[in-house]
């Protein structure tokens, strides 16, 4: 296995990273962090953070790549239930049940640190804590998100709202006439493990699409979406409300002249930000009367 380790993170390094990311080691390095023998590491598809009932391997932030937490049901099938993102924290930041392992989805790389170091960092440095409780909230958000498209959407829908999704998360390339080529580094079993669903109904699912002249599948893990907002309707989501895309809320607030962290409240009061208040409407719609779909 191959790794790389360097013994600071140098500014060529930060360069190629994720604004997001770099908001996170800004408060990283606030923390006087660089004691905690920061190592950027790389590693490959298949590699295993954690193990079930497990205590993480490294500790640190996702630079590239992703992460996928998983279950083995007792049937023996795998259910994928989370997925980690470039600049999530990841590792023992927070104490965590083990109940589940985390695993690598593609090729990833992680800038780790010292976890007693950091530990001792956390108790003593708020912005630090403050951000890394908001990346939790993020991910929280996102773990609910997907548990309602499990049970909300039927196995048509949830391979579309996938699509989606990667649009929001996933490399994607904006085209002029309005189109978009996503990327998907994430294997199909995966897909099929996130959706609740199987490889052979994906690839029935986008033959339909492709028909409908919605997509277009063009080298191994690239789609050309045609209208963004019919797959949308198609899934039955609504992507003002879709907390996949996390960044959506902080960007808009930003070219608004606000600070992203903060939202109105009732009253006219202000308070922090969580995404976890979107996830919640989100949840909320299961009340709403069921649609009947074929499965």
């Amino acid at each position: 296995m191959a790794i790389l380790q360097n013994s600071q993170s140098t500014p060529n390094a930060c360069a190629g990273c994720d604004p997001r990311t770099r908001a996170l080691c800004k408060a990283v390095s606030g923390a006087s962090i660089g004691r905690a023998g920061i190592r950027l590491r790389k590693l490959p598809a298949g590699w295993v953070l954690q193990d079930e009932g497990e205590a993480p391997k490294l500790t640190g932030i996702l630079r590239r790549g992703y992460l996928r937490t998983e279950r083995i049901l007792e049937d023996g099938r795998r259910s994928i239930v989370g997925l980690a993102l470039p600049s999530d924290p990841i590792g023992a930041w927070l104490e965590q049940d083990g109940n589940c392992s985390i695993s690598a989805a593609t090729d990833i790389e992680i800038c780790s640190f010292d976890p007693q170091i950091l530990r001792r960092l956390f108790e003593k440095a708020p912005a630090l804590r403050r951000e890394i409780l908001r990346a939790a909230a993020e991910q929280y958000a996102r773990q609910l998100e997907l548990l309602w498209r499990r049970g909300a959407l039927n196995s048509r829908e949830r391979i579309i709202a996938f699509l989606v999704m990667a649009a929001e998360i996933m490399p994607s390339e904006p085209l002029p006439d309005g189109g978009l080529v996503v990327s998907v580094p994430i294997s199909r079993r995966d897909w099929a493990d996130m959706t609740n669903t199987t490889v052979e109904t994906i690839c029935r699912t986008l033959g339909q699409l492709a028909e409908q002249g919605l997509i277009e599948s063009r080298t191994q893990g690239r789609y050309r979406i045609n209208n963004l907002t019919a797959l949308a309707d198609l899934a039955g989501i609504d992507p003002e409300m879709d907390v996949m895309a996390v960044c959506r809320t902080e960007t808009a607030a930003q070219d608004d002249g606000r600070d992203p962290a903060i939202r109105d409240l009732p009253g006219g009061a202000r308070g922090p930000y969580l995404p976890a208040d979107s996830a919640a409407a989100q949840l909320a719609r299961a009340s709403m009367p069921p649609r009947h779909f074929p499965i």
